[in-house]
């Protein structure tokens, strides 16, 4: 079974499994064989490490900016701090 996408699956046979078709990103896929698909690995392992970090960060920004907007509200409405 193949997903086709938004969990819509069909049977499907691959004949020669020597290439599979990688995808770079911005929608494009790329035919490479198996050695191919593999040295690529690392590359995409490090930009997705890198963007982890990257939004790691971003929110750790958010949750700084909507605590002290919270404790500004609470102190214009001078609620007790929970």
């Amino acid at each position: 079974m193949v997903n086709l996408g938004s969990e819509v699956y069909a049977q499907a046979e691959v004949p020669d499994t020597r290439h599979i078709f990688v995808d770079v990103g911005l929608g494009f896929h790329v035919e490479l064989t198996w050695s191919e698909a593999l040295k690529i690995i690392p590359a995409r392992e490090e930009r997705l490490a890198r963007q982890i970090e990257e939004y790691t960060r971003l929110i750790a920004q958010i949750k700084a900016q909507i605590k002290m907007v919270s404790q500004g509200i609470r102190e214009l409405l001078q609620l007790p701090e929970e």
